[in-house]
Parts: structure tokens; sequence; C-alpha cells
């Protein structure tokens, strides 16, 4: 079918204006059509709920004050929702948001209960809401140095962040209590809110506080690394009133007050910063989806080590080094500790149920990390495993099994009941229904896992069209093309040229053909877009972003693919120094425009891609009239009958390829 292309004229004022006009960026008074009637539009008809971008907090753009790192509570990161709102997002998939350290910054080894404090927009402290603590000037003098960087600010500075975090939140600690000496109100009203905040999380956050102080002073986070016996075990001596811990307790306030106090401050600031966020988004209705760790801290388990087992570990078995398993080095919570005997929660029940409900505290939403990892996870003895040639475990030694095989460690199968008794209640509590989740079910499924997960609680699960075809999928799944960890789509069929046209590949031509297009009046349409396909690796990718689309109600795009950036986010089993910095650029909207209207696009031109899905849609509904009508009853096909179909959907569908194709060219015209 040929669309008409929509007759739009000049769009200055001058009457009698017929000439045609084109510009790569859209107008203010065209986003409302561009957003409503052709995106909304489009995802009204696929019927699809969710949009979410695959963007990690650190991964948002900063503009003049750069500490070195990115925010999803900046005021940088508001500009950048409202521009994901008008290309049809209305959710962003965040990291993890714990606190990171300078041996690992990876969010996938965070904290659960303390935010990371470098999510902080710094200039917010410059202001009245928050008492003036921080002048321009000293702000200023802290900024990251991208002067003589290629890279300009794509890319997030962690190790100059920490150490300008440390300096700002003392100096802005400093100066409240400078002010409030002064009797300042604006400073007054902010110590209320921090008291407050204080008070509620005082314990844990101290615990925190310390165990970053000690681990700086002995040179490491490994507990069992430290000489203090006191220091060592102090949560646990404390909470059994051992007198001498208390008196080693006493003197690490007495001797760290200020690093204490600027700890907690910051966890208050970067508090108070999220929640504000939160409203923002409320307010235009978009949301944050967190990822709940499968893993914990070291941190938590010197606050709580009799809930965790003590040898063992979480990891996988297989992935690693010539398929051997992977020691993830993930603590293991204690089974026996879960339920007590009258089957309500115990102490790590409880421990499991803050941790959720902390991942929800400022976001919307949450992603389920390794689904595995709570209902029969592959746990192992650390004390067996022995490297061979660095990176090689010594499988003749290595000791591990799942969870389920474990009766010794579970003997009552508690780990099975994680989901139905713990997981499933705190979502149910904050109105998110199993549908909404993103679980992250992508892993050596066991028969435990199948018994519980897909038997017993029937629980959605996450679609990854890199490695399987999108027909078929359910609506209740999250359907992706790649995530956080894999190379874009276009640099991965790249690499796998010669897994493209096997009879099974889910990026065969002649099968994403055939989906997008089923119409049987439109095979000559069919046979272009196959060959097209094989012409240019490009046009296959845009056809797998619109398979997405057509194939699920729930999808997410990484913001590498979106923009069109070539370079990985993360390269999952490695410990590159690249790893976890990418980040957008400042001036990401003129990249990404630039980026459309070049010769050779990289990015997504999300109406080019929806005008795929549509008319694929479109198709979809005809094959499915006639199938209803006429092959289920077994009698000849009313070519007219079904034509007459066709056009009446023509009527209510050709309108939105309409749009879809004139914002599409206007995005590629060249400014």
């Amino acid at each position: 079918m040929k669309i008409d292309k929509i007759n739009i004229y000049s769009r200055n004022n001058n009457a009698g204006s017929a000439e045609l006009f084109f510009e790569r960026r859209l107008k203010p008074e065209e986003e409302k059509d561009y957003h409503n009637n052709a995106i909304k539009a489009a995802l009204d008809y696929l019927g699809v709920q969710s949009v979410a971008m695959i963007l990690h907090g650190a991964c948002n753009p900063v503009t003049t004050y750069d500490l070195g790192i990115g925010s999803p509570c900046n005021e940088k990161s508001k500009e950048v929702i409202k521009f994901e709102q008008l290309h049809g997002f209305n959710a962003n998939q965040l990291g993890p948001l714990g606190e990171i350290t300078k041996g690992d910054i990876s969010p996938y080894s965070g904290t659960i209960f303390a935010i990371n404090r470098m999510f902080i927009d710094p200039y917010l402290l410059t202001t009245d809401e928050y008492a003036n603590i921080l002048s321009k000037s000293e702000l200023a003098s802290l900024c990251a140095d991208y002067s003589n960087d290629k890279n300009i600010n794509t890319h997030s500075k962690f190790f100059d962040a920490f150490e300008n975090y440390d300096k700002i939140l003392k100096v802005s600690y400093e100066n409240l209590k400078d002010k409030l000496s002064q009797d300042d109100e604006k400073a007054f009203k902010l110590q209320a809110e921090y008291n407050n905040f204080r008070t509620k999380r005082k314990n844990r956050l101290i615990y925190s506080a310390l165990f970053k102080i000690l681990s700086d002073k002995y040179g490491t986070r490994n507990v069992s690394a430290w000489e203090n016996e006191l220091d060592r075990n102090l949560p646990t001596l404390l909470r059994n009133k051992d007198s001498n811990a208390m008196k080693r307790y006493r003197q690490l306030l007495t001797q760290h007050s200020d690093d204490i106090n600027s700890y907690i401050f910051g966890q208050f600031i970067v508090n108070k910063q999220m929640k504000s966020n939160q409203e923002f988004r409320k307010s235009i209705g978009f949301e944050y989806i967190n990822d709940n760790l499968i893993g914990n801290d070291l941190s938590e388990v010197w606050m709580y080590p009799e809930l965790f087992l003590k040898d063992y570990r979480i990891g996988c078995p297989e992935g690693g080094k010539d398929n051997n398993p992977q020691a993830w080095d993930i603590p293991v919570i204690n089974p026996k500790k879960l339920f007590d005997s009258d089957g309500n929660l115990g102490p790590a029940g409880k421990f499991l149920t803050d941790k959720i409900e902390s991942a929800l505290e400022y976001c919307e939403n949450i992603r389920i990390d390794h689904a595995l990892g709570l209902v029969d996870p592959y746990i192992y003895d650390k004390r067996s495993v022995v490297y061979v040639d660095d990176d090689h475990i010594d499988c003749s030694r290595f000791k591990g099994a799942n969870m389920s095989a474990r009766n010794d460690i579970d003997p009552n199968h508690d780990y099975q009941k994680i989901l139905e008794k713990i997981v499933l209640p705190v979502l149910k509590k904050h109105n998110i229904t199993p549908e909404k989740v993103v679980w992250e079910d992508v892993c050596t499924n066991t028969q435990a896992f199948n018994d519980i997960y897909f038997n017993k609680l029937n629980l959605p699960r996450m679609r990854q069209l890199y490695w399987y075809r999108g027909e078929g999928s359910s609506d209740r799944d999250w359907i992706l093309v790649g995530s956080h960890d894999e190379a874009t789509a276009l640099e991965y069929i790249n690499e796998v040229k010669n897994y493209w046209n096997n009879n099974d590949s889910p990026w065969q031509p002649e099968y994403l053909a055939g989906y997008l297009n089923q119409d049987p009046n439109r095979t000559e349409e069919r046979y272009k877009f196959q060959q097209k396909l094989y012409d240019n690796p490009t046009e296959r990718v845009k056809a797998k972003f619109a398979e997405m689309f057509v194939s699920g109600k729930k999808v997410q795009i990484p913001f590498t693919d979106f923009f069109g950036i070539k370079e990985r986010y993360n390269e999952k089993g490695t410990k590159s120094y690249k790893n976890w910095k990418l980040r957008l650029n400042s001036n990401y909207q003129d990249v990404y425009y630039k980026n459309l209207e070049s010769d050779n696009p990289t990015a997504i031109n999300m109406p080019e891609v929806l005008k795929i899905a549509v008319q694929a849609k479109k198709d979809m509904n005809v094959v499915s009239h006639i199938y209803e009508k006429y092959g289920r009853a077994n009698i000849p096909v009313n070519q007219e009958e079904v034509n007459n179909y066709r056009a009446e959907l023509s009527k209510k569908v050709n309108p939105i390829l309409q749009k879809l194709e004139y914002y599409e060219n206007l995005l590629k015209e060249k400014e």
C-alpha cells in the first residue's frame, strides 16, 4: 500500500505561503502534534503501555557544575525525561541506586540501604532551598576537568567524583553549622529536615558510615582482614550489649564525628533530592524503575552477619571462562533465618522485606534482578574457588550446586517461598501487580525454579529479541532488544553476520519481512522489504525494533541504541576500565538530531520504527479477520468483504501512518 504524503506547508505565519518547509528539529508548536498524533497514536494502536529507556542514574548528563558523574535527580535529568516523553517513553529503567566504591564502580556492587551520594545535584546546595550552604565559587573549584579529554563530557570520572563529593559534603555541612550559629532561618529549616531524617534512619546509616571509615582505615572492605576483632564484629557485639564494643563504638563516634556527620548529611541531601525528583515525575506521569539487586554489599553482611551463610556465595554454573562456573562472590541469605517455626517472617525475611521496600522508596516500579536467585540460587563454597592461570576456575576443586539440592542448608526449602511470602506481598502493598514488574529471568532454569516461578506463581518473564523471535511473545512479558550489558543492536549484527541467515535466526530477513508484512495483498512489499534487510544492516535493526513494538505491551530500549552511541556501556564478565562510565553528553539533543539527519544514522528514528510496526499491526489485523471469519468456519474467503474491512481499517490507521511518515522524513532532513 502506498501512503500519501501529507502536504505540510511553511510553518511561518505569512499568509499565502505555500513553500514546503523542513527542519530536522521539532519546533515547540509541533511537539504536541508529533507526540499526540504520531507517537502516542501509534503506541495506542499497537497496545504498547510501557516504553522504558535503559538509562542508569550516572548516565544522565551534567551541565555547568560537573563533579564527574551524572545523576537521576539533577536538574538536567528533568530535561532528559521531557525529551524522552516527547519521543514516547514513559519510564526509565535505572541501575541499582546504592553507594559504590573506588574498588568497584559497578552499580551492581553497591549498597542496598545507602543511596549513592554522588547523585546529589551540587548546584542546588547554592540555592535558598538548601540555605545556600555552598557558594558557587566553592562549587566551581571542584568541577571535573574535561578540557584535555577527547571524550569531552560523555564519560563519568568516578575517581574525581569520589574526592569531589567527599569535599563538598564536608564543606556544606560546616557551612550549615556556621549559618546555624548566625541564626539563619533557612539553615534552621534545613536542619529540622535533617534531624527528622537522621532520627528515622540513624542506626543503619551510622553503621554504613563506620564501615566506610573502617574500610579506609584498614585499606580493604574485606572484614576478615581487619586486625581488630571488635571492629570485625562491632554491630553484632553492640546488639549483644558488649561493654568493650560499646566503648569502641563511642571512641569511633568521637574520633570520626565530622566524617560520620557529613556522610549522614549526604544521605539526607540525596534523599531530599530523589524525593523532589519523584514529585516532579509524578506531576508529568513518568516513572523510574529501580533495579533490586540479588546481591548484598559487604557492609550489610558486616551489619547483619547472622543473616548470611558464612562460607557460601551465589554464582552461576556456566558462562565463565571456557563456560566454567562464574564465581560472583554474592553473599547468600541463610534460608533457616527466613521464617520462624510458625511461618512468620524471621530476621532474614524482615531484612529482605526492608530491601525491597528500600528499592521502591524513590521509584514507582522495580526490576527483580536474577529471579532465579530468589528461588533456587546456584551457590558455591567460596573456599573451593581456586584459579588457574588467573581467570580459570579449577573445576576439580570447585563445589557448587543449586539451593534445591542442598537439604543440609535449606531443609525446609524456605528459599522457594521468598517470592510468594516476601516479594509479592511487598509489591501488593505498593499496588504494583506482578505484570508491571520487570522480572529478569534470563538464567539457567532448574526444575525447582520452573515449578515455583512458572507453574505455581505464573509470573511474567523477560524476552530478549537478541536471541529470540518476537513472534509468539506474551503480552505479559517485557520485550527488549539488547540491555545495559550488550553491544548496540547494530554493533551486534555486525559481529555475528554469519548467524544472520540461519533458518532459526531471530535476525533472519525472511522471518522479519514475513512477520512485519503479513497481509496477502502486500506480497510485493514484503519481498522488497526482505531485500532491503539483506542489503543494509541498519534496516535490519529498524525492523528488529519494530518487531519489538508489535510483539508486546512493555518494551525497553538501551540509551546507547536510542541515541546511536557505538560504545558499550558495560562489557559483561569483564573488569574493563571503560565499564559503567558512558553517559549522555550535555548537548545530547543536538547530537541525537544530527545523527538522524546524517547519511548513515545510527540513532533510532522513533516515527520511522513505529511506522513499520503500525503497518505490521494493520497487516496482522487483516490476517486475524480472515482467519476469524473464514478460517474457523472453513468457508471460501469473500475478497470483497475482506477488502471492505481493509478499507475501514485504513480509515483508522492510515492517518497515523501518514503522520509517522511525515515526521520520519522531517527528522531526516538536513538543517
